[in-house]
């Protein structure tokens, strides 16, 4: 019967293949900018939201500003889960807005402003003017993005 015979070869250790490697020097070069950068960038990212600036718009609280908006009366719910308003969506964003759910404007730049009363809803002075474009005034308050208007009054 014939043998077989199988050659093994010395195993070379990684590590004494990498000192003896010109790619070394390049492999740690990049291992200091990737180092230095995960150190940099949430440093960087940290100061511009201390500032309040993130691509142009403010995610920390700012509160106290009187300002007045004019847009159209959106019942958020309906806008939220799948970008309903208009006309068409008028009937249904009084149903909704009268029954409680969140009430919001829609401005011509298209920010939206959910809207409240007095520390209270004022779903009932909003509702007839569903899907309707109207100018309100009230306290801004802007946190992680969401705007609100509070206190807000109709502007005739």
């Amino acid at each position: 019967m014939g043998e077989l015979v199988i050659q093994l070869r010395p195993t070379a250790n990684p590590i004494t293949l990498m000192k003896n490697s010109a790619f070394v020097p390049k492999f740690l070069s990049l291992l200091a900018v990737a180092a230095a950068l995960a150190v940099v960038v949430p440093l960087a990212s940290a100061e511009g939201d201390m500032s309040g600036e993130h691509m142009g718009k403010t995610d920390m609280a700012k509160t106290g500003n009187q300002v007045t908006v004019t847009g159209e009366v959106i019942d958020m719910a309906c806008y939220l889960d799948h970008g309903a308003q208009g006309a068409k969506h008028a009937d249904c964003a009084k149903m909704c807005i009268s029954s409680g759910l969140p009430v919001g404007i829609k401005s011509a730049d298209g920010t939206v402003y959910l809207l409240i009363g007095e520390h209270k809803p004022a779903n009932d002075k909003l509702a007839e003017y569903a899907a309707k474009t109207i100018t309100v005034k009230g306290k801004l308050a802007t946190r992680d993005g969401i705007n609100l208007l509070e206190n807000i009054e109709i502007v005739q």
